[in-house]
């Protein structure tokens, strides 16, 4: 069933990209802005368990509606 859809959408692209005359710059952009993103490293800093402002040093603070406790993800364990 997939590449049966697979084959449809491949070949309605085909057949409308052949009738339209418009430029692919911002198709590009948009591609090299994911790629991009996704091969950077983002080094995530926690707190440490005592100065953390979120938990304060417990390990887990209450949902924002006080209902549940939620461990704390901003702190190093």
């Amino acid at each position: 069933m997939n590449k049966l859809l697979f084959a449809f959408v491949v070949a309605g692209s085909v057949m409308s990209a052949s009738s339209h005359q418009y430029s692919t710059t911002a198709a590009v952009t948009l591609t090299g802005g994911v790629i991009k993103a996704s091969q950077q490293d983002t080094i995530v800093e926690k707190y440490k368990r005592k100065d953390c402002p979120v938990c304060k040093g417990k390990g887990w603070y209450l949902s924002g509606d006080g209902i549940a406790k939620i461990n704390c993800q901003y702190c190093e364990p």
